[in-house]
């Protein structure tokens, strides 16, 4: 099982020069049945284009170039300075760029609405059939809702991505294995969740961060369980509504029964970059992010149950070009009661200090905290404004 999924786990989008060709005909027969299952109107065969397994790696690091918001380096030392990973941002990124290319077969791009295939003997086989069908699948996403598509404007809010990500990467891993099994019933599909989420537990490549993994892994565990639980519910077109209306946090993926829809903190609310400094960027990190970075802490049940309070935030990370050990964090959360509030604020004020730690020289780095109602602002070696 684990050899056998491993590529579909791994899979990623990236470009890179690749030359036209006829597809594969383990691609084109397997189109034909993604089409039949999920309807997806005629006609359906996304042309391909090859790839050559040398210029895999040099392709993925022009992809994350051209997409992240900022260039991979500096973001992984972003993720440095807030404690969600440890070491040496360059060296980690040629970890993952050799983890990520170990991993991958082909990918459906939906800028040219094509498939993408790595020039290697695998594409033919029968493990190859399994990634064809997940990304047939997402082919079939982009043709009925526009969801890739859609993805990819989410950059500002990574949070909602990976929630609606999770949507995609589950609805795919869903058909990839009705097809792999016809007249499988909802007791096979449920075996099947489990084993995917013992695969992903197994996912741990040397040297690879733990964030990455399991930021890896999520979208598939968490988005084939919610995809396969509205599949018991109501069959495929309650799978077609998650498609056409994702969760727009990973708290409401987490969480689908509990009444209303979690809140929202603007940008608007932090505070504007200080004078002289640089923004890297303004997100959510969301109740997932959260959850992950207070577990390097407190582990993960105690940091679970704390995110599980979250109702909304918004962070902006700035740094002064002048001074490269000096970065600074104002982070405004919102908690879905005054208890939960005050029992995060508690517990960041006893965990980001050490998870802080290298966002500004010791002398530099002083917390602001202020909380009120379910509201909590926390602000990190943020700059006092200048005297004008």
């Amino acid at each position: 099982m684990r050899g056998k999924y491993n590529t579909v786990l791994g899979s990623l989008l990236l470009a890179g020069a690749a030359l036209a060709a006829p597809c594969p005909p383990a691609i084109t027969a397997i189109a034909g049945k993604v089409a039949e299952l999920r309807d997806v109107p005629a006609p359906f065969s996304p042309p391909c284009r090859l790839i050559a397994p040398g210029a895999l790696r040099a392709a993925l690091d022009h992809k994350l170039r051209r997409d992240l918001p900022v260039a991979p380096e500096l973001f992984i030392e972003a993720l440095t300075r807030l404690g969600f990973v440890t070491g040496e941002p360059a060296a980690i990124y040629n970890r993952l760029l050799d983890f990520y290319a170990s991993q991958v077969l082909g990918y459906y791009e939906p800028d040219g609405d094509e498939m993408v295939v790595v020039d290697t003997p695998a594409a033919g086989r029968a493990e190859g059939a399994l990634v064809w069908a997940h990304e047939l699948e997402h082919a079939a996403q982009e043709h009925r809702f526009h969801l890739p598509s859609r993805l990819l404007a989410m950059r500002g809010d990574s949070d909602e991505q990976r929630a609606a990500s999770a949507i995609a990467e589950g609805e795919a891993m869903l058909v990839m294995y009705v097809l792999n099994a016809p007249g499988v019933g909802v007791q096979g599909l449920e075996l099947a969740e489990t084993a995917v989420r013992q695969q992903a537990r197994g996912l741990a490549p040397p040297g690879v961060p733990e964030y990455f993994v399991a930021d890896l892994a999520f979208p598939y565990t968490a988005g084939f369980a919610a995809v396969l639980r509205a599949y018991r519910a109501g069959g495929w077109p309650a799978v077609d509504r998650l498609l056409a209306h994702p969760p727009t946090s990973t708290a409401a993926l987490l969480h689908p029964d509990r009444p209303g829809v979690p809140g929202s903190v603007p940008a608007a609310a932090l505070p504007p970059v200080p004078d002289g400094w640089r923004e890297v960027f303004t997100d959510s990190v969301g109740e997932w992010g959260l959850a992950f970075l207070l577990g390097q802490r407190l582990g993960a049940q105690a940091a679970d149950a704390l995110a599980a309070g979250w109702d909304g935030d918004r962070l902006r990370l700035v740094r002064d070009p002048t001074r490269p050990d000096r970065w600074a964090v104002a982070w405004r959360l919102a908690c879905r009661t005054v208890q939960a509030r005050q029992s995060l604020e508690e517990a960041m004020q006893r965990t980001l200090p050490a998870l802080f730690a290298h966002l500004a020289p010791p002398e530099r780095l002083q917390f602001t905290w202020v909380g009120a109602g379910r509201t909590l602002e926390v602000r990190a070696a943020w700059p006092s404004p200048l005297p004008r």
